[in-house]
């Protein structure tokens, strides 16, 4: 048994931890498991990777998910409601930026895991605006 603390990278939208990583050697697994929340009314995302899958779930709370090919103009929508009883699981690949917007009245908390540890000096992420904090699509 081991208790440790895991930091909590937090602002106005919320917070996100980093709860398993392949680089702790705590699991023989490869990837990072993570979660974060998102205000009401608030934006996260608005990035693509180049080398990394990532799979979402909303565990609390509801959400508007945009998806972009960076290679098209065309925008898929998904709502991912954490309230239903049976939660929807998204898979997002390389080269699909994606926007998430919390459109209920309670913070969201979303779960995900990605298949390359996320590296805060030399990120894979890659900024691509599909929504604009300033305008909240309905």
């Amino acid at each position: 048994m081991k208790l440790t603390s895991i930091p909590k990278h937090s602002d106005q939208r919320g917070f996100l931890i980093e709860f398993l990583r392949e680089d702790e050697k705590l699991l023989n697994f490869k990837g990072q498991v993570y979660a974060s929340t998102i205000s009401p009314g608030d934006i996260r995302g608005n990035h693509y990777h180049h080398n990394k899958n990532e799979i979402f779930c909303v565990m609390k709370g509801k959400l508007k998910v945009l998806i972009q090919n960076i290679d098209s103009k065309k925008v898929d929508e998904f709502i991912l409601d954490g309230n239903k009883e049976d939660l929807d699981r998204l898979l997002v690949p390389p080269g699909f930026a994606h926007t998430f917007i919390n459109i209920g009245n309670e913070e969201v908390v979303l779960l995900a895991f990605g298949d390359k540890v996320h590296d805060h000096s030399n990120p894979d992420q890659y900024k691509f605006i599909i929504c604009s904090n300033k305008k909240i699509p309905s």
